[in-house]
């Protein structure tokens, strides 16, 4: 038997992958955005006269429709980059009346802030939390005002050595420094978490980082800024796509990706609906933690059933399995062996993992010597001339499913 720690991270080959937006495809739409926002600096020189404002206006538009979008989604730190944005965008417009000691105090502190943006949790978009980090980056900003109002920032520039000042673009080597290593931070955050926001947060330090390095063309930072706006809203739509067609807790499909898939079946096709046997004593007896790590270890071998097939979370402890291309028939051999993984498969409960209320709780009869193991019930059905649109023929399943659990469960019914 193979065994699964109540934490769900030991002993399990390929653990369940926590809620994300296929990692791969959201960095190359941000990829996408940034080699767009650097072609479009070409096109900006032969714009029509009618259209000359718009690298000027076009990063307020942008940033406009991030937090548009981030608002309603209740992405707060969506939002709070946004703000950094237009903030930095708008002292780079006021230069030439006010010092440009103070945007290059913008310059250092906007990639900085977006990497701590980045490490921010995700608090919603007008939580008390997201405000209270909202006003903490506020004062930073009346502070950085402060320095440059009193001349302190000047006069910590003249202390640095000349070699750091001076260099070929006009970014001091080292606020290109600070920008590397608030780039390389995000970088870390996408990493672990690889989510939408997170993707969308660490282009904008790279995106903000080259329009300050390009400051010396024209109209590349603000096309920069623009292009890190528009990679903010991206990763809001990317992550809602997320929640709604994902489910959170087994990283598998929602109902909601069910239903879109059921749309777009070929004319052949078998589904098959799956259940846990006696989830609600797991529940009872162990507690919704362990409960979860049991979702969790189902899902991971539902996400590795053979015969084309694609597992999708249904609600509770239900799932749905469709076979594009195949019969009940021939997919019985892949279930029988999605039914023998899972009954084949330890959890381990570790003592912390239980209430004291626990102790004294009658244990499942699954219970071994050495953890929990639990079984699954399953139903298939496919498409016939009876049952000729997927709606009957997911029904048919759950009837099926049902009659494999009157049968003793730990079975598959057709």
């Amino acid at each position: 038997m193979q065994a699964l720690t109540a934490s769900g991270r030991a002993g399990v080959p390929g653990s369940p992958p926590p809620l994300r937006n296929r990692g791969w495809l959201t960095g190359l739409v941000q990829l996408g955005l940034y080699l767009l926002g650097l072609g479009a600096l070409a096109f900006i020189p032969i714009l029509p006269p009618g259209l000359a404002g718009i690298p000027v206006f076009g990063p307020f538009l942008c940033i406009a429709v991030a937090v548009a979008l981030a608002i309603p989604f209740n992405r707060g730190r969506a939002v709070m980059a946004a703000c950094g944005l237009a903030f930095v965008y708008s002292l780079h417009l006021a230069r030439a009346f006010v010092s440009p000691h103070a945007f290059l105090l913008g310059a250092v502190l906007l990639p900085v802030d977006m990497a701590v943006i980045a490490a921010f949790r995700e608090r919603g978009a007008l939580s008390r939390h997201t405000l209270r980090q909202a006003l903490v980056l506020a004062l930073q900003v009346g502070f950085a005002a402060w320095l440059v109002s009193q001349g302190l920032w000047e006069a910590l520039l003249g202390k640095l050595p000349a070699a750091w000042i001076s260099g070929a673009h006009a970014l001091p080597p080292f606020v290109l420094g600070t920008v590397a290593v608030a780039g390389l931070a995000s970088a870390v955050v996408m990493w672990s978490r690889r989510t939408a926001i997170d993707a969308a947060l660490c282009s904008a330090v790279v995106a903000t980082a080259t329009g300050f390095w390009m400051i010396d063309i024209p109209h590349g930072l603000p096309v920069l800024l623009a292009t890190a706006a528009l990679g903010i809203a991206v990763g809001v739509l990317q992550d809602a796509h997320r929640f709604a067609f994902f489910d959170e807790l087994t990283g598998l499909p929602a109902r909601r990706a069910l239903e879109e898939r059921l749309l777009a079946l070929p004319d052949r096709f078998a589904i098959a609906m799956v259940d846990v046997d006696h989830f609600k004593r797991v529940n009872d007896d162990h507690g919704h933690d362990t409960g979860d790590q049991v979702l969790r270890m189902v899902a991971v071998h539902l996400s590795n059933v053979g015969g084309g097939a694609r597992a999708y979370r249904y609600g509770g402890e239900e799932f749905a399995i469709v076979f594009p291309g195949r019969s009940a028939r021939e997919a019985v051999p892949h279930l029988e062996a999605l039914r023998a993984a899972v009954a084949g498969y330890v959890l381990h409960l570790r003592a912390d993992a239980m209430s004291a209320a626990d102790v004294d709780r009658p244990r499942p009869r699954r219970r071994t010597a050495d953890g929990l193991t639990v079984t699954i019930s399953i139903g298939v059905a496919e498409r016939d001339p009876r049952l000729d649109q997927p709606d009957h023929v997911l029904r048919a399943a759950d009837q099926a499913l049902y009659r494999a659990k009157a049968r003793g469960r730990n079975r598959i019914s057709r």
